[in-house]
């Protein structure tokens, strides 16, 4: 445990020092978003009922591209091999990055989605069932590009290997959490949709460590 706090911390204050990455990666999430009324057309009904589902897609298209990063720069400045000389080490590391990674570039998705939610005029009343679903959705995305990223580590065009690896399994957590966010449009409950992703995040986060850790073993061994 105290590995992990101490990695966390190291984590923290690269953090700090890639504050300007984060804050491009939440610009271009609001972007993306308010270009969809370029192509489906200003009207706003239509726009409320595509609310959900452009802010969703304007997540997942905000995260992948951050995912092969994830521990490209530790491992080309040689910190994951000394990482590796104590046992346990590796997997409190991969742990605290992914950890610190929500916090610092996947939370400031979640601080702009009211604004967000604005520009769509959709109900105050989808605010906490919308983040809450982006919450938990996010979570389930970064322990899958944690995966891909340790996988796809060393290897040329990371960030479309991750993609092609990301995407194909990010469409049930798009699926249950648009649909969780909707089904409070139409009055109905959303718990249904709400345990499937909390499932989904709770089998990620037992996986989502081992294979990470399994990747960066092979990725060291072979360079």
């Amino acid at each position: 445990m105290n590995g992990f706090f101490h990695f966390l911390m190291r984590e923290y204050r690269l953090s700090l020092a890639r504050l300007g990455d984060h804050l491009t990666q939440a610009a271009f999430f609001v972007m993306v978003a308010t270009l969809f009324p370029l192509a489906v057309g200003p009207s706003p009904e239509l726009l409320k009922s595509l609310g959900v589902s452009i802010i969703w897609i304007a997540a997942l298209l905000s995260a992948l591209p951050s995912f092969d990063r994830l521990f490209a720069d530790d491992y080309r400045g040689g910190w994951l091999e000394q990482i590796c000389l104590s046992p346990h080490a590796l997997h409190a590391y991969v742990l605290a990055k992914i950890a610190s990674w929500y916090l610092f570039a996947l939370l400031p998705l979640l601080a702009i989605t009211p604004l967000l939610m604005l520009f769509f005029n959709l109900p105050w009343m989808l605010a906490l069932p919308l983040i809450t679903s982006l919450a938990l959705g996010l979570a389930a995305l970064m322990l899958l590009g944690a995966i891909a990223s340790a996988l796809t580590l060393g290897a040329r065009r990371t960030a479309m290997l991750v993609a092609l690896l990301v995407l194909p399994l990010a469409i049930p957590i798009v699926v249950f959490g648009v649909m969780a966010a909707q089904s409070v449009l139409q009055a109905q409950s959303p718990s249904a949709h709400f345990s499937l992703l909390s499932a989904l995040v709770l089998f990620l986060l037992v996986v989502s460590p081992v294979a990470s850790v399994a990747g960066l073993r092979s990725a060291l061994e072979d360079g």
